[in-house]
């Protein structure tokens, strides 16, 4: 015959045994909960890696559009550039401006036009203007990536305003052309200002 247990152990013995299945309980739930977030998250993962190509086809197409439009844009802008009708094209190109004062395509002409005119400083300058407003035309992953000819006025600019420094150690005008160098150095070799 079982051995009755007393009163007092009864209720104690119950009572840890309810608090176990509480925790059983419990555990469960939590172990549930964690199953449904983990689950959860797969789901998310797996839409957005799904969305990531889709993202890819838009930007793509976002970049084909925008080149598109520019071309319509700046038509005059180069055809009287490769005739070497500089002062007309930068005629033009201000009036372009003027329209489309946030489209940094209009600083990057800039940069050819003053080249073309012999004007490394200036040309130097647009460059900065035009990769501060599009840090695309020097990341290579793009369609507007120009960072071959800019890294090669660096390197000529790097020279020739390094000689001037030396004879000109206090202009102003030296020193603002080698600050707008650098920054280009930076943003080639991928860092930023």
């Amino acid at each position: 015959m079982p051995i009755p247990l007393s009163r007092g152990r009864g209720r104690y013995s119950e009572s840890i045994m309810d608090w176990l299945d509480r925790l059983s309980i419990g555990a469960i739930a939590g172990i549930t909960l964690i199953a449904m977030g983990m689950l959860a998250n797969q789901a998310i993962v797996k839409k957005d890696q799904g969305n990531a190509g889709i993202v890819a086809v838009d930007k793509k197409a976002a970049y084909a559009l925008r080149m598109d439009q520019d071309k319509k844009i700046y038509h005059e802008v180069v055809s009287l550039k490769d005739r070497g009708l500089y002062a007309e094209a930068m005629a033009g190109l201000n009036d372009i401006l003027k329209r489309y004062p946030e489209n940094p395509l209009s600083y990057v002409y800039t940069a050819q036009l003053h080249l073309g005119q012999g004007n490394l400083g200036e040309g130097i300058h647009s460059y900065r203007r035009a990769v501060e407003m599009e840090p695309d035309y020097v990341d290579d992953r793009t369609p507007l990536f120009i960072g071959d000819q800019i890294r090669e006025l660096v390197t000529e600019g790097r020279e020739k305003f390094g000689r001037e420094k030396k004879l000109k150690p206090k202009d102003r005008e030296v020193r603002k052309i080698l600050k707008d160098i650098y920054y280009l150095q930076s943003r080639l070799a991928g860092g930023c200002e």
